[in-house]
């Protein structure tokens, strides 16, 4: 349980570059969720806190570190950065920015954003960059947190009773890759991922039949269209019941996976914490163990999603998260490569809203509210625990819709359930940025859009995306960590070829040049395990770059810079170059940097430019990343300006090992 608040007692701790103050307690409380191997905190003479009751002061010898008001009871804590950027929290809003917004750190369906403040993901962590400096700031808490962000102003007040906890923060200083660096050292970095999931995905709700998945997979490549992966919805379940199939739609499993991996495709199959109450295995292996989420009178917490009564695994028992993992094992048996786990906020009440932190619900004696945070990290490490034990050997994927900090550690993250709209292409790029900056550098949306707009009735899309405005999205995703089109049950179907022929093309050119650049992408995931930074970055992450340029930008790595169309119709757009030169990757133009340029953006061809001094090692498309990491690969070097060196890397392995076989 966390500690106690303990009136006007306070410490201070260090642990490399982070330093740590907590007010209302004489000793640091343990963080549960930080990674396993996270530095230990040692007493410093040197860090002093002064606080009371209210105002406080942070200091490292004679530097200010940070200043703001400080309460234990209720929960708060303020913060003032003058005319500072605040980065972070996760994709807790739209925009590259959070000033101006308020919004709630707690994992929840949106209903297709129609929630105001609400977010699939909670991260109460943040940047704070202004001109003079940049700081990293943690709260340490898994508690929900009401935010309102301000002109640099950040308060921040708990969402529900904390039942007296003291206020536990974590300061994080330096540049902004150093301070990502140190968070991925204190709550762990990501997995390392197949090589397959940085391919392409195709999914739908769902695609509803065994014959329906194989169709979709041989028009891919009777097409010539590179992809890995097809997603299995919630149709491909008997009666709407994790850990089954349906008998009648598909009454042959493993035979559907051996013709799909004669076509060089995989499969995720989408696994929800909601058990049907009806009498099966699974309800009944995790009602006799003693495993389920309860009411406070010790029955079974019953809630209501796809199967209709359901019931909830209590991920925060070892023998649930472990039984969980091994049941896995029919999916795994049929040929399933992965998974991702949908509702995981975890949705109580499928289609409703309603408050969760009102509902009565119990995890073994500990209040739903103190732990919902974590539910999606639990289910995560019990999904990635079953692989493991299930296909020794192999390096598992799992897509997750929600998460806490160090949900990296576990799963890829995608955005959730957002709409075909232009404002909504342009988030995607925002909300993977501020993922990035947050700990996650396996993140991405769904291209095109899933539903409509907001609210439940949401999902109901009786139009596809235009033409222009999924070939722009497709543009964006075949440049993000995690690239997959996804549609609603109730729109038409979202597949490259539904737009028209030109739209088709454009999408093969796309499709091709993401498996061209594979070798970048993995060199990059491999980076992000060993160092914690993310694919995509921000501009100014590596450059000096003016207040509030290139926020529509992005970098892959340090030496790739893309500026996306985001605007309807558009056939031109503004580029700001960091100082160089930088090439054009599909012209070949060399631009000199330090300014903004405007050059051509037709659909399909997205501002690409490489920093001198690059070498790029480049792959020759195969059907999918296996085959693509196997073909040829040339290198195109971009002379470093006279007086630097430049340079590249590539990593290569078997692609699926755990040992790597490099």
């Amino acid at each position: 349980m966390p500690a106690r608040v303990q009136t006007f007692a306070k410490c201070t701790a260090r642990a490399g570059r982070m330093a740590r103050f907590v007010a209302g307690a004489d000793q640091l409380p343990v963080i549960p969720w930080a990674a396993p191997d996270a530095p230990e905190w040692r007493p410093d003479p040197a860090l002093d806190l002064d606080w009371s009751t209210g105002p406080f002061a942070f200091r490292d010898g004679v530097e200010h570190v940070l200043s703001g008001h400080a309460g234990t009871t209720p929960f708060r804590v303020a913060f003032e950065f003058a005319a500072a950027e605040i980065l972070g929290f996760g994709a807790a809003t739209g925009g590259p920015d959070r000033n101006g917004t308020r919004f709630r750190v707690m994992t929840r369906d949106t209903l297709f954003y129609g929630i105001p403040g609400a977010s699939y993901t909670a991260f109460p962590f943040f940047i704070a960059r202004n001109e003079h400096s940049t700081l990293g700031v943690l709260i340490a808490t898994c508690d929900p947190l009401d935010v309102v962000v301000d002109e640099g102003k950040v308060a921040i007040a708990a969402a529900c009773d904390t039942g007296g906890v003291p206020v536990d923060i974590i300061v994080l200083r330096g540049t902004v890759a150093e301070i990502v660096r140190d968070l991925s050292v204190l709550v762990g970095r990501t997995f390392l991922p197949p090589a397959w999931a940085l391919g392409f995905h195709q999914s739908r709700w769902s695609y509803k039949t065994d014959r329906a998945v194989l169709d979709v997979a041989r028009r891919f490549r009777a097409l010539d269209l590179p992809a890995d992966v097809i997603h299995l919805d919630i149709h491909s379940m008997d009666r709407y019941r994790v850990f089954t199939w349906h008998p009648r739609r598909f009454p042959q499993p493993a035979a559907m996976h051996r013709d799909l991996a004669a076509l060089g495709f995989r499969t995720l199959a989408i696994v929800d914490p909601g058990v049907s109450v009806a009498p099966y295995t699974v309800h009944e292996t995790l009602s006799k163990g003693d495993m389920l989420l309860t009411r406070s009178d010790g029955q079974p917490y019953v809630g209501k999603v796809w199967p209709g009564a359901t019931v909830f695994p209590d991920f925060t028992q070892a023998r649930t998260r472990e039984t969980w993992g091994l049941l896995h094992r029919r999916l795994v048996a049929a040929g399933v490569a992965g998974f991702w786990n949908d509702m995981n906020d975890p949705v109580f009440r499928a289609g409703e809203t309603y408050e969760p932190l009102a509902e009565d619900v119990q995890h073994h004696g500990v209040p739903h509210a103190r732990v919902r945070n974590l539910y999606a990290n639990g289910m995560a490490e019990a999904t990635v625990s079953g692989l493991r034990a299930l296909r020794p050997g192999k390096r598992p994927f799992v897509l997750s819709r929600s998460g806490f900090l160090g949900i990296q550690r576990h799963a890829a993250v995608w955005t959730g359930d957002n709409h075909s709209s232009w404002r909504h292409l342009r988030e995607n790029l925002d909300m993977v940025l501020n993922l990035g900056l947050s700990g996650v550098p396996l993140a991405g949306a769904d291209v095109g859009g899933f539903g409509r707009g907001p609210g439940k009735y949401g999902a109901v899309k009786p139009f596809r995306p235009s033409a222009e405005l999924f070939i722009r999205w497709m543009e964006l995703g075949a440049l993000m960590p995690f690239f997959r089109v996804h549609c609603t049950l109730y729109a038409p179907h979202q597949e490259p070829w539904s737009f028209g022929r030109p739209a088709l093309d454009l999408a093969r050119i796309l499709l091709k040049r993401r498996y061209r650049l594979l070798p970048l992408l993995y060199r990059l995931a491999l980076e992000a395990h060993e160092t914690g930074l993310p694919i995509v970055r921000p501009v100014f992450m590596h450059y000096d770059t003016p207040p509030g340029v290139a926020r529509d930008q992005f970098l892959l790595g340090d030496r790739v810079l893309v500026a996306p169309v985001f605007e309807k119709g558009a056939g031109q757009r503004e580029v700001w170059l960091p100082s160089g030169a930088w090439t054009h990757w599909l012209t070949g133009q060399v631009q000199e940097g330090g300014r903004s340029v405007t050059v051509d953006a037709p659909l399909g061809l997205t501002p690409i430019f490489m920093r001198d001094g690059t070498a790029l090692f480049v792959a020759q498309a195969g059907r999918n990343a296996e085959e693509t990491l196997r073909n040829p690969m040339s290198l195109e070097v971009y002379p470093p300006s006279p007086g630097t060196v430049g340079g590249g890397s590539l990593f290569l392995d078997d692609g699926e090992s755990e040992s790597g076989a490099r």
